[in-house]
């Protein structure tokens, strides 16, 4: 099959702080056919002013790394932050095709983090995830896409699960890769390791037709992409949570802390 010409660099950063005061950064390049655009969104949320978004398409920066160290900044947002791995990195190659293929790097699946916004300086703990796609995101076979990443004082988890015909899934607890796992919105469970993280979805950072209203702005700079993009795929709805987690053993809760997780449902035009 002939390749697709299509190249994604998108990369996710988060941060929670110690008050519940919670942010997620975008940003990726993409290039279509020699045609380049860049794309940064910052989700933030706070108990007095709930969830703000704020994004845009020009004069754009990726992260950098160093070592276990990772810096972004953006001059426009004002913000300055720096992630500092607390575990080891995780990768997998999600989707392998005969014109490209999608490789997700999770460079710090929990991170110490310090961010400077405007001259406010504020610390929790993180994430930061990159993702390299080199064909159509709508070749990879799913009907829906969960995603989440889970942190305690004691323990991390990490899972991604495509479903279609068949369910394809990745969960990492503790940097220990475990298979058979039950992953709905609402909980993480492992009967034989007799795991249990309950989610309890308490703040919805997202829930829209993510895709198309991107889509749409994205048309400025490459028109008639969306000519390329089954409708499915445009009008997939997204939802996104800050939750509460629970995680159990044995019945017993060991550790609680906070996960950031989403639900991506390709079939919503179908409802």
């Amino acid at each position: 099959m002939e390749r697709s010409n299509f190249h994604l660099n998108k990369w996710f950063l988060d941060f929670i702080g110690n008050n519940g005061e919670t942010m997620i950064f975008y940003a990726a390049t993409l290039s279509f056919k020699g045609i380049g655009v860049h794309y940064v969104s910052w989700i933030r949320y706070d108990a007095d002013n709930g969830v703000t978004v704020r994004s845009r398409f020009r004069h754009v920066k990726l992260p950098e790394k160093k070592d276990k160290l990772i810096t972004w900044h953006d001059d426009k947002f004002k913000v300055y932050g720096t992630w500092q791995s607390l575990t080891k990195p995780l990768q997998a190659r999600i989707f392998d095709g005969d014109d490209g293929y999608l490789d997700w790097n999770c460079f710090q699946p929990a991170s110490r983090v310090k961010l400077k916004i405007n001259d406010k300086i504020i610390e929790g703990n993180g994430y930061v995830e990159q993702l390299i796609l080199t064909t159509f995101p709508w070749h990879i076979p799913m009907n829906n896409l969960r995603w989440g990443r889970f942190q305690s004082a004691n323990d991390t988890m990490v899972w991604i699960e495509l479903r279609k015909e068949n369910k394809q899934q990745w969960l990492w607890l503790n940097g220990e890769k475990l298979i058979n796992a039950s992953i709905e919105d609402d909980h993480i469970s492992l009967q034989e390791k007799k795991i249990f993280l309950k989610l309890d979805r308490g703040i919805e950072l997202e829930s829209e037709k993510k895709i198309f209203h991107v889509v749409e702005k994205l048309l400025h700079y490459l028109p008639g992409f969306d000519q390329f993009m089954p409708a499915k795929f445009l009008m997939a709805s997204n939802h996104k949570w800050l939750s509460k987690g629970e995680f159990q053993h044995n019945g017993h809760t060991v550790s609680q802390g906070m996960a950031i997780h989403e639900w991506v449902n390709f079939n919503a035009q179908d409802r």
